[in-house]
């Protein structure tokens, strides 16, 4: 299983790649930039401002998969990276089995405690 920043960073730029597409179909096409028709102009589409989400989207995935791409291969420190860990299957399995771990020792060590409190009580009731 491959680690999910890469697979984000494919994401990523899947996703801006197919926008910038289509925003160069729609500049072929004459819908952007933005266009208001006239009531008697025959071939006219009338496009709003909102036109423009599609290039500005794609921009952004574009951008996020470049800040991906360097978090991965570069080693620089992306704030994406903290929302798509670099670790593999593998390495995030030992993670979360050494989290478990240092759970289950803190909870036996607390419960060891409890227990010294309780025989410390018990002992000064029979007192």
């Amino acid at each position: 299983m491959e680690a999910p920043a890469r697979t984000a960073r494919r994401l990523f730029f899947g996703i801006g790649v197919a926008l910038l597409l289509a925003t160069s179909f729609a500049l072929i096409d004459g819908r952007l930039p933005p266009a208001e028709c006239e009531m008697n102009e025959y071939n006219c589409t009338s496009t709003n401002e909102l036109g423009w989400m599609v290039p500005l989207l794609s921009g952004i995935a574009l951008f996020f998969g470049f800040m991906l791409h360097l978090g991965i291969e570069k080693g620089v420190k992306s704030p994406l990276l903290t929302f798509f860990p670099v670790e593999n299957s593998i390495e995030q399995r030992e993670l979360i089995s050494m989290d478990l771990s240092d759970s289950q020792d803190e909870d036996s060590l607390s419960n060891a405690w409890a227990e010294l409190e309780q025989g410390l009580l018990s002992s000064k009731e029979e007192e």
